[in-house]
C-alpha cells in the first residue's frame, strides 16, 4: 500500500540519520547501534527460525563468536579478521538485492574495531534477549508523562515553544497581520479562503477579542466537519470502491460512514467515543438492532472504519484474500490510533520494534470474530437495511401502484400480440397453420429444427414473437406506444425513496473463531492457539490489561469494545500522543513528531518531548474535546507569527523544528479546487448525501 511504502521510506531515511548521529557520538555498543542493523537485515535467516542457515545465530555477541559451520565470525578488536565484516564488506551478506548502506558498514565496521562492546552482560537465553533495554524503553511506548509548565507565557503551548527558543538563543517571530491570519485560520479550519467581506470585517474589528471571535466563529462552521473529516478519512484509508481487482467495485454505501465523521466533528463528539464509536459500536448497541432508533444507525455507521481496507473477496474470495482484507484492516486500526506498524509483524518479528509475531495475532485476535476467515461475509454482504417502517410503507404504496400499471400494460401488450399473430397466421396455408402458431409461441431456444423451416418459409409471422410468456410486435406504432408506456412506469418506480443501506462492521455470531501465529504470515499453515491482547510493549508500564474472550452478558465476544475502552482510558501511551500530534500537524504543516504513522524506534523523535505529552494530558483531562485543543492552538503566539525567513534563525534553525516562525504551506488539491469554486460563486456547500460520479476522462 502507498501509505505503508511512505512510512517504509521515511523509516529508513531516519535510521540514516541515527547512525550518522552514533557514529560522530564516538563509543558504539551492540544493543543500541549494532544489533537493529543485523536485527532488519540478518536475524530472520540467522536466529529467528529453528532452523539456522549456516549453523549461525547473530542475536548475541557471544554467540557470533562461537559461530556456525564455518567457525567464528566475530573477532573483537579485528574487523579483518572478523567473517562477518567480511561478508557485509563484500556484499554476500545479506542475500539477494538489498544491502546494506555504506552508513550502516561503517557502524559494524568500527564497532568490530572498539572491541564489539555490549552495553550490559548478555543473558543465558537468547530469547530473553529477543528485545533489548533499548528497544522496550524507546519514549513512545512509556507513559504520558506528567510535566511542570515552563514560567513566562500565559499560553501553556507558547511557554513550551518559547522555553527551547530562548534555549537557543532566539525567539517568537513577528506576529502575521490581520489578512495573513484569517487566511491562515479559514484554510486551516475549514478549507476555504475567506470572503472579502470576512476579510474587511476582521481587519476593521477593533474591538479586544477579535481574532478570537474569528477562531470561534470558523470553528462553529459547517465546513469544519468537511475539513477535519477529510483529515480523518485520509487516515482511515476511506474508499467508495473495493480496491485490489481491475473493475474496482464500488462502495455505493460507503458515503454514510463519511458523513459520520463529518457529523462528528461539527457536533465536537468527544474523541474517545470518537474512537470507541468506530471500533465498537455494534457491540454498544443492546438488544435487537432497531431500524428506527437513531443512536443504533450511528453505532452501525461508525464501524465502517473497519472495512475501509481493501478488499477482493466479493470477486476472489479466497481464503489468501480473506486474509488480506483483514491484515489490511489492522494496518488502518494500529496507524491511525497507534502511530506503529504493527503489520510488519504479520510473517516474522518486527524489525525495528519489540512486536514479535505472535504479538501480532494477539492484537489480531481482538478483530478476529468480526473478521472469521472460516465463516467470511463478502463486502455486499456485509450491509445492513436500516429502512424506517415509514419509508418502507412509502416504497410498498409506489411499487403497488407501478406493479397495477405494469400488469394492465403486460395485458394490454399480450392482448395486441394476440391480435397481430392472428392476422398474420390469416396468410399462412391452414395445414400448417397450427404448427406455425406453435413454432412461434414455443422458447427460441427450444425451437425444432422444423419449427425453424417454418419459419424461415412465412417470415411475415416472425414479426410477432414470444418472450418470457409476452407476445411482443416489434414494428409499427403499438410497440413504440407500449415501450413509452414502460418508461412512464419506471417513473413511478423512481419516486420510491432510496433504502438506507448501512456498511457495517458486525461479528455474525457462531462459533467464536480460534485464533492462531500463521506461520510467516501464511493463513494455510496456522500454529500455536493465541489470545486477544494489546501488544506487550504498550501494556508493561500499564496497570494490568486483560482483553475477554467472550462476554457473556453481549450478543457478541466484548473484545472490541474492550479494547477500545482500555485505549481511552487515558492510560495508554500512545492514543492521545497520536491524535493530538494528528491535529498540530494539520495546523502547522509538521506533527510535534514528524512521522505521524510510526511512532517506533524507526520513526522521528518529538521535536518538543514536553510539550507533546503534556498536549496528550491536558487533551485527556479536557474531555477529548477537539475544538478545545483546536483553539488553544489557534490563540498562541506560535500559530500567529509571520513565516518569512529569518538569518539567525536559518543559521541555528534551519528546518524551523523550534517553531520560531510559521511555515510557509502549500494548500492542497481539495483547497484549491474549493477555493476556485468558492471565488467564483460555484461551490455547492450542501453536505451529506451520495457522492457524485467520477468517471474516467474520454
Amino acid at each position: 500500500m502507498r501509505g505503508l511504502s511512505l512510512m517504509m521510506l521515511w523509516s529508513t531515511l531516519w535510521v540514516c540519520l541515527a547512525l550518522s548521529s552514533r557514529l560522530a557520538a564516538g563509543e558504539l555498543v551492540f544493543e543500541s547501534d549494532v544489533r537493529p542493523i543485523l536485527k532488519a537485515a540478518c536475524f530472520q535467516c540467522h536466529g529467528e527460525e529453528d532452523e539456522k542457515k549456516g549453523g549461525l545465530d547473530v542475536r548475541l555477541v557471544r554467540l557470533m563468536m562461537v559461530g556456525g559451520e564455518s567457525g567464528a565470525v566475530l573477532v573483537p578488536g579485528d574487523p579483518g579478521a572478523s567473517l562477518l565484516w567480511g561478508k557485509l564488506a563484500a556484499d554476500k551478506m545479506p542475500k539477494g538485492e538489498k544491502k546494506l548502506s555504506s552508513e550502516k558498514k561503517e557502524v559494524i565496521r568500527k564497532w568490530i574495531a572498539q572491541g564489539a562492546k555490549t552495553a550490559r552482560p548478555e543473558p543465558e537465553n537468547v530469547e530473553d534477549a529477543r528485545f533489548t533495554l533499548e528497544e522496550l524503553e524507546h519514549w513512545a511506548f512509556q507513559p504520558v508523562a506528567k510535566v511542570d509548565l515552563p514560567a513566562g507565557e500565559a499560553n501553556p503551548i507558547d511557554a513550551f515553544v518559547l522555553d527551547r527558543l530562548q534555549g537557543k538563543g532566539l525567539g517568537f517571530a513577528e506576529r502575521a497581520d490581520r489578512r495573513t491570519l484569517i487566511r491562515r485560520v479559514s484554510f486551516g479550519v475549514t478549507g476555504l479562503p475567506p470572503t472579502p467581506q470576512e476579510v474587511q470585517a476582521f481587519v476593521d474589528d477593533a474591538a479586544p477579542g477579535a481574532y478570537q471571535r474569528m477562531a470561534d466563529r470558523l470553528l462553529a462552521s459547517p465546513q469544519y466537519g468537511v475539513r477535519w473529516a477529510r483529515h480523518w478519512l485520509d487516515t482511515a484509508g476511506y474508499a467508495e470502491s473495493d480496491g485490489m481487482a481491475l473493475n474496482d467495485p464500488k462502495r455505493a454505501h460507503a458515503w454514510r460512514y463519511r458523513d459520520y465523521i463529518i457529523e462528528a466533528f461539527n457536533k465536537n463528539k468527544p474523541i474517545n467515543e470518537f474512537i470507541i464509536e468506530q471500533l465498537a459500536g455494534d457491540e454498544l448497541i443492546e438488544g435487537v438492532v432497531d431500524v428506527e432508533d437513531a443512536r443504533h444507525l450511528e453505532l452501525l455507521t461508525a464501524t465502517g472504519f473497519l472495512r475501509m481496507a481493501p478488499d477482493a473477496t466479493q470477486q476472489n474470495n479466497s481464503l489468501t484474500d480473506r486474509n488480506a482484507a483483514v491484515a489490511g484492516s489492522i494496518q488502518v486500526v494500529s496507524t491511525s490510533l497507534l502511530g506503529i506498524t504493527v503489520g510488519c509483524a504479520q510473517c516474522h518479528d518486527h524489525k525495528y520494534d519489540p512486536i514479535g509475531i505472535e504479538d501480532y495475532y494477539r492484537f489480531r485476535a481482538v478483530f478476529d470474530p468480526a473478521f472469521p476467515l472460516s465463516n467470511w461475509k463478502q463486502p455486499e454482504s456485509r450491509l445492513i437495511d436500516m429502512t424506517a417502517a415509514k419509508v418502507q410503507e412509502e416504497r410498498a404504496t409506489i411499487e403497488a401502484e407501478a406493479k397495477k400499471q405494469q400488469d394492465d400494460l403486460e395485458a394490454r401488450r399480450r392482448a395486441h400480440g394476440g391480435e397481430s399473430l392472428e392476422k398474420k397466421l390469416a396468410d399462412v396455408p391452414e395445414d400448417v397453420r397450427e404448427a406455425t402458431r406453435a413454432a412461434v409461441l414455443v422458447d427460441p431456444n427450444k425451437r425444432s429444427e422444423e419449427q425453424k423451416v417454418l419459419l424461415e418459409t412465412y417470415p411475415m409471422v416472425k414479426t410477432v414473437d414470444f418472450i418470457l410468456g409476452q407476445l411482443v410486435e416489434y414494428d409499427g406504432k403499438a410497440h413504440r406506444k407500449f415501450e413509452e408506456e414502460k418508461k412512464k412506469v419506471a417513473a413511478v418506480r423512481a419516486k420510491k425513496p432510496p433504502l438506507r443501506m448501512v456498511m457495517v462492521t458486525t461479528e455474525p455470531g457462531g462459533e467464536v473463531p480460534v485464533s492462531k501465529v500463521f506461520f510467516r504470515g501464511d493463513p494455510e499453515s496456522p500454529r500455536e492457539v493465541v489470545m486477544p491482547a494489546e501488544l506487550m510493549v504498550l501494556r508493561r508500564n500499564r496497570p494490568e490489561v486483560k482483553l475477554p474472550g467472550n462476554v457473556e452478558s453481549l450478543k457478541t465476544t466484548g473484545r472490541r469494545l474492550a479494547y477500545a475502552r482500555q485505549l481511552t482510558d487515558g492510560s495508554h501511551p500512545l492514543t492521545a500522543r497520536v491524535f493530538v500530534n494528528r491535529v498540530w500537524m494539520h495546523h502547522f504543516g509538521r506533527g510535534l513528531v514528524a512521522t505521524p504513522g510510526d511512532f517506533g524506534v524507526a520513526g522521528e523523535k518529538p521535536s518538543h518531548p514536553e510539550l507533546l505529552d503534556w498536549l496528550a494530558a491536558d487533551f485527556v483531562e479536557g474531555g477529548w474535546n477537539l475544538k478545545r485543543l483546536q483553539r488553544m492552538i489557534l490563540l498562541t503566539r506560535t500559530y500567529q507569527q509571520r513565516s518569512q525567513r529569518r538569518g539567525e534563525q536559518d543559521k541555528i534553525d534551519p528546518e524551523n523544528a523550534l517553531l520560531g516562525r510559521a511555515n510557509m504551506r502549500r494548500l492542497e488539491a481539495e483547497a484549491i479546487r474549493d477555493a476556485l469554486l468558492s471565488v467564483t460563486g460555484k461551490l455547492n456547500a450542501k453536505i451529506g448525501g451520495p457522492s457524485s460520479p467520477v468517471s474516467a476522462d474520454e
